[in-house]
């Protein structure tokens, strides 16, 4: 009888955990499965990811994604906690896709940056005041608009050229002076074909 009633437990206790584990036709846990892994948290981001940190990485998937406006947010919000880094402020303007790039870009140059994001501010910048130049109409007229096409390009100019200047004193910047240089004689040649189109242009518009 003993013997009996010990196989019936056995028996009750094996149909019970069979049933705990997978009565609903779910599986049993996998001991062996790894739990999720927590990245902890640090605000001067030492021994964890700081919540500026945080924002910028998120940004930086969302970019990756070409999700532009909502990259641009988590940037902002990372300035927002630390406004004194020029790091959010490049990260804001690569995702931005207005025209007030460049005012982000001149912020972040205000501001306290590595090598590598001061350089890459300046090549940016360069880029910007660059395309601000090929985009002043050809068209207009008036005796000053030489002067004011000449002033443009040279602004992109002194852009490229103070790029080049500070990769060439400072060795932890990425250095494109090849790019600067190229970009400096193509605006040279630029600006000479405009200023000649203008000396035609005021020709005519004097008969």
């Amino acid at each position: 009888m003993r013997l009996v009633l010990a196989t019936l437990v056995s028996a009750i206790t094996l149909a019970s955990s069979a049933a705990y584990a997978g009565g609903s036709g779910a599986k049993a846990p996998d001991a062996s499965a790894k739990p999720a892994k927590v990245v902890p948290k640090d605000p001067e981001n030492v021994r964890g990811i700081s919540p500026y940190e945080e924002k910028i990485a998120r940004g930086k998937v969302l970019a990756g994604q070409k999700e532009w406006s909502s990259a641009a947010v988590a940037f902002q919000e990372a300035i927002d906690l630390k406004p004194d880094d020029a790091r959010g402020y490049l990260l804001l303007a690569q995702a931005k896709r207005d025209a007030d790039v460049i005012e982000i870009v001149e912020k972040g140059r205000s501001k306290k940056g590595t090598e590598p994001v001061e350089a890459k501010l300046m090549f940016v910048r360069a880029e910007l005041l660059e395309r601000k130049a090929s985009l002043t109409p050809t068209s207009a007229s008036g005796a000053d608009f030489g002067e004011r096409l000449k002033t443009v390009w040279d602004e992109s100019l002194q852009a490229w050229g103070s790029y080049s200047a500070y990769v060439a004193t400072h060795t932890r910047a990425p250095d494109y002076r090849v790019t600067a240089d190229a970009r400096r004689k193509a605006i040279a040649d630029r600006e000479a074909r405009e200023q000649q189109y203008a000396v035609v242009r005021s020709k005519k518009d004097n008969k």
